[in-house]
């Protein structure tokens, strides 16, 4: 025990300040006093509070060092190469504890679902993570006080502990807090007061620590993450336009032989429902999808204004082949040829059965074997077989 109220390895705290968010790793920059250096894995404390993080940068200045300092051991921000999963299902938590040991950390995965495949890019560790948080495989993910990530959200918690509040700040969703019980204070707790109007839910807290030596904790409100769900949104509103390029699952509700009604099978993707959508087809067939098969949804161009169908599944309700311009094996100039064809090889044929004379004797031995077998084809070829027809056919239950 370093005895300080706020330490770092025992180092006391002098000035910075320390997030904890709703979503991700926490984070701190902290000036301690003492200019010995840091490195590695490190315990951080704050009143009761004690957090396991990782040295990102450690300097001295000024006979104090400042340190950036992360939860867990730092792995989450290092590259890891690409690894693919397939061939019978891969479980998320396959796929996360993968993640986690090929960058140094420990992670907590829901034991499902199953997934059909799954791609991991080279890239940093976190990515995987928040690649599973924007598909919807899990709902959040934190790194506990304990340094071990967790692939779920907050523990929803109510403080019943004393505390005091010193100010609010409703238009920025921030609330300051005087207390003794630090530690029940993580995102996802939700509190009252009598100076507060209703219950609020933490979205994230703040520790600030200045150089008079003044404390302050600061309770962020809200449902949704403050500091990184705005950066996100923006990101996604300069990306939504390449959104059009790619290609979409869908459950088809209705379809004609050139349209289908649809609805996208992944809510995440932020698509809507979709009506008269074309149905691709060719130029001399035509299909009628089942209802509640799936397809599969792209934009011409990457125009949203040109949506087409352009796959289904399962067996169709109907198949019709059109007509051709003429019969593919009953053409005129076809049997004309095969006549010809026929003909010839008729005449040869019987000639080669007819024993030549000597001495061609070793011609004669072949004439007698292939003359029968040239008039048998002759005389199918005689008798040609429509492979398809002129007419429409149509296929189905």
């Amino acid at each position: 025990m370093s005895g300080f109220f706020a330490s770092v390895n025992g180092f006391q705290v002098v000035g910075g300040s320390l997030l904890v968010p709703l979503i991700g790793a926490w984070s701190a920059d902290l000036s301690l006093a003492s200019d010995a250096p840091l490195a590695g894995p490190v315990s951080v404390v704050i009143g009761n509070l004690t957090l396991a993080g990782f040295v990102i940068r450690s300097a001295p200045y000024g006979g104090q060092t400042r340190v950036r300092l992360v939860g867990g051991r730092g792995g989450w921000r290092r590259v890891i190469p690409g690894q693919g999963y397939g061939g019978g299902g891969v479980s998320l938590a396959h796929v996360l504890g993968d993640a986690a040991a090929a960058c140094g950390e420990q992670i907590v995965a829901p034991p499902g679902p199953t997934l059909p495949a799954f791609v991991r890019l080279d890239g940093p560790a976190s990515d995987v993570l928040w690649q599973c948080l924007g598909q919807g495989l899990i709902p959040a993910w934190y790194v506990a006080p304990s340094g071990i990530t967790q692939a779920t959200a907050w523990p929803a918690t109510t403080i019943v502990t004393p505390f005091t509040v010193t100010d609010q700040r409703p238009d920025e969703g921030r609330i300051t807090i005087a207390s003794e019980d630090y530690a029940a204070w993580m995102p996802g707790c939700s509190f009252t007061n009598p100076l507060l109007s209703g219950t609020f839910t933490s979205a994230g807290v703040v520790y600030t620590f200045d150089n008079e030596g003044t404390f302050r904790f600061e309770v962020l409100t809200g449902t949704t993450d403050r500091l990184l769900g705005p950066l996100r949104a923006f990101i996604a509103a300069q990306l939504a336009p390449t959104r059009f390029y790619g290609r979409y699952a869908y459950t088809i509700v209705d379809a004609t032989t050139a349209t289908v009604d649809c609805t996208p099978v992944n809510p995440m993707a932020g698509l809507p429902s979709l009506r008269d959508v074309p149905l691709v087809g060719d130029s001399i067939a035509s299909y009628l999808p089942a209802p509640g098969s799936t397809c599969r949804i792209m934009f011409v161009d990457g125009v949203p204004t040109q949506p087409e169908c352009v796959w289904t599944s399962g067996p169709p309700v109907t198949v019709a082949i059109g007509e051709a311009p003429e019969p593919l094996a009953l053409a005129a100039p076809s049997i004309a040829a095969t006549a010809v064809i026929a003909g010839a090889l008729a005449t040869v044929g019987a000639g080669l059965v007819a024993s030549p004379s000597p001495p061609y004797v070793n011609f004669t031995t072949f004439a007698k074997v292939a003359g029968p077998i040239l008039t048998g084809i002759a005389a199918a070829l005689a008798v040609p077989t429509a492979l398809i027809p002129t007419t429409t056919v149509t296929a189905g239950p």
